[in-house]
């Protein structure tokens, strides 16, 4: 595979160094502030869907020593950097890529065992088809667009993988967050926690994080059922275009 066309990226104040392509679909700050919302408590097996070069899933690795990860991604340029990655930050030992259709379930299920995981993690594709103009850009358009999988697919792969009580984390338009739940809530993952996203102090939310729970069967739940508890809102910059202290925290960055 040729790189040239890709940039070597250092984030996390350089815990982590990550290719991805120079245009394109880039990852942005959104997956980093997955995961921050996700928590410092470690987890032992973790899957990040629509993984892209890895960044949500490498950043857990790299935040819980013991962690197995397993890194989903459909596009085989996407999977090929996200390999490359894991190899780069000397992660090969507790990381895998696996290369995968989350939108065709046979396909899924063969690629990747089910009830295997505590945590799911996901930055899906956000922009349903026919809501409004798509990207040029092929692989770019299938990161962002539900071309080959929606979030019912999603809230279905995250169900399956996951053991009674694991979480699924994902982040999303907040425009679309009904249709989240909704999605979650009809495979049986209850949500949980809730925080919304807001660029600056003054500006609606743009996106939302989500933190649903996989209940156990025969009317049990793990943990104990609780409602849904609706954090403060994350706010991106303040009032001067700078990171504020939490999105700083989440970038690596010291407050």
């Amino acid at each position: 595979m040729n790189f040239d066309d890709d940039t070597r990226d250092e984030i996390l104040r350089g815990r982590l160094a990550l290719w991805q392509p120079r245009a394109g679909y880039r990852f942005s700050v959104d997956s980093l502030l997955l995961a921050h919302f996700v928590g410092a408590r470690p987890v032992a097996r973790v899957a990040d869907l629509c993984a892209g070069v890895g960044v949500i899933g490498l950043a857990l690795a790299r935040r819980w020593p013991a962690a197995c990860v397993t890194l989903a991604e459909l596009q085989p340029r996407m999977a090929e950097l996200a390999r490359r990655n894991v190899e780069d930050n000397g992660l090969a030992d507790r990381v895998s890529v696996v290369e995968v259709d989350l939108g065709h379930a046979a396909t899924a299920r063969a690629a990747l065992p089910g009830a295997s995981c505590d945590l799911v993690v996901a930055s899906p594709p956000w922009f349903e088809l026919g809501a409004g103009p798509m990207v040029p850009d092929e692989s770019e358009a299938l990161a962002r667009h539900e071309v080959r999988m929606g979030i019912a697919d999603l809230s279905r792969e995250a169900r399956r993988l996951l053991v009674p009580g694991g979480r699924a984390a994902v982040v999303f338009p907040s425009d679309r967050l009904v249709a989240l739940l909704g999605a979650l809530d009809g495979e049986g993952l209850r949500p949980a926690r809730l925080r919304l996203i807001h660029p600056r102090p003054a500006a609606p939310a743009n996106r939302v994080l989500v933190e649903a729970v996989k209940g156990g069967r025969s009317g049990k739940s793990y943990p104990p059922r609780r409602g849904l508890a609706v954090e403060p809102p994350l706010v991106v910059r303040d009032e001067g275009d700078r990171y504020t202290a939490e999105a700083r925290a989440a970038l690596g960055e010291p407050e």
